[in-house]
């Protein structure tokens, strides 16, 4: 049987390809090794950071990365803005690493090294990560780009 695609129909095949690609580039997980006390760290973070927290990590990314040359220009934070973030992260660290998760953070360093701290909060951050993604505002926005591609192009590439 063949399948003729229309407009939209491949437009939605193409939407889902990017969304998976770009997923997969924010989400993309270099933790290839972690050992068990690195595995209990990142749980303990995991489970014990809240909500709000995770926000709060993301937004301290964010304005960590509007400080890049190529960035500058699309952020308008003020110095209060990126002070109250440094604060809230830093809070947060404070809290996971001398109370939450003290005893955790403390096996992983010992028995698989400071890395661990590393493969940990990347995870944090993937989840936090795909958390914000599963927002309609922000999904729908990482599909803007999808209006400026060229679709027979694609249905070459895709043989449609």
């Amino acid at each position: 049987m063949i399948e003729f695609l229309t407009l939209n129909s491949l437009s939605l095949h193409v939407k889902k390809i990017f969304k998976y690609t770009f997923i997969f580039i924010f989400g993309l997980n270099l933790n290839l090794f972690s050992g068990p006390f690195t595995d209990e760290f990142a749980k303990c973070i995991v489970m014990k950071t809240t909500t709000q927290e995770k926000t709060d990590l993301v937004r301290w990314i964010y304005v960590t990365m509007s400080f890049h040359p190529q960035l500058m220009d699309l952020s308008n934070l003020t110095a209060d803005d990126v002070e109250m973030v440094n604060i809230r992260v830093a809070d947060y660290m404070t809290n996971v690493f001398a109370y939450r998760c003290n005893e955790e953070l403390n096996m992983a360093i010992d028995y698989e090294g400071e890395e661990s701290v590393y493969y940990a909060f990347e995870l944090l951050g993937e989840i936090a990560m795909t958390e914000l993604m599963e927002d309609q505002g922000v999904s729908a926005a990482s599909e803007l780009f999808i209006d400026y591609i060229d679709v027979s192009i694609f249905e070459q590439i895709l043989n449609y």
